[in-house]
């Protein structure tokens, strides 16, 4: 009786379920205040299509540099479109398409107390270390500085003394090992006593770190930050699928539970 080689039998018994195991993977870059709300509609969208996005966080900035540079994932969701369109004005990105919106918060350290009425005097307070993002790298770091201009309007001088005592603290690399916000870890060191951020930072710090305190500038000083999202030539139809679900109700809601609007 003819029989087949062991090693190729052993072979053929697992070719089904090696083939079964395998899931098609992409990437996505994204700003690192995405993380918690693209962490669900990823998760989301994997049960659904079976296509498993590998995300990559940081700031929008040095997301974009990576992609001039040849990096090429299937999606890249910015915190600004200025990024999304340098992009697309480049031939790496097929659209621009602002998805979400955030605005600025300014988070405090256990003990003090940030009132919405003395913010500016709070801000300029010589004894607090003021910590913020990268400006050019991050836009969390762009807005603030364009808030830094709204003070200066209110309070003439204010911006230099801003500019001066700002902290960059956070957004000046992409930290690929980092596995949550850093703003958290900002204030469990005591590198600073205040924070200026996106609103969703702040909900997220304050519920990882107790006795953070926060509140969102009003509209004389908040600058409003709009995100948007584009795919490459390398996602092909799962990439637009992604985006398709990120634009959805669904993903709406996931980006409005997490503070976005």
């Amino acid at each position: 009786m003819w029989r087949i080689p062991v090693v190729l039998a052993i072979a053929c018994a697992l070719a089904p379920a090696a083939t079964s195991a395998q899931t098609p993977s992409q990437r996505v870059y994204a700003a690192g205040s995405l993380r918690l709300a693209f962490d669900d509609i990823i998760a989301l969208h994997a049960a659904r299509t079976g296509v498993h996005f590998l995300p990559t966080y940081g700031p929008s900035g040095k997301l974009r540099e990576e992609i001039e540079k040849g990096s090429l994932p299937a999606v890249f969701a910015s915190a600004s479109p200025k990024h999304t369109e340098i992009l697309l004005k480049a031939g790496k990105l097929r659209e621009s398409t602002v998805f979400t919106r955030n605005s600025l918060c300014l988070m405090a350290a256990p003990g003090i107390a940030p009132r919405p009425d003395a913010l500016i005097d709070l801000l300029l307070d010589p004894a607090l270390r003021l910590g913020t993002s990268t400006p050019g790298a991050d836009p969390s770091g762009d807005y603030t500085w364009a808030l830094f201009r709204n003070v200066e309007k209110l309070r003439p001088g204010s911006f230099a003394k801003l500019d001066a005592k700002a902290l960059k603290l956070t957004g000046s690399e992409v930290a690929r090992d980092e596995n949550e916000l850093p703003y958290a870890r900002v204030f469990r060191e005591k590198s600073a006593d205040l924070f200026i951020s996106y609103c969703t930072n702040a909900v997220a710090t304050a519920k990882a770190v107790p006795g953070i305190d926060w509140v969102r500038f009003g509209p004389d000083l908040n600058v409003a930050s709009a995100y948007a999202i584009g795919t490459t030539g390398a996602g092909g139809n799962a990439a637009q699928a992604f985006v398709a679900l990120v634009m959805s109700p669904e993903g709406q809601a996931i980006l409005e539970r997490y503070g976005f609007k």
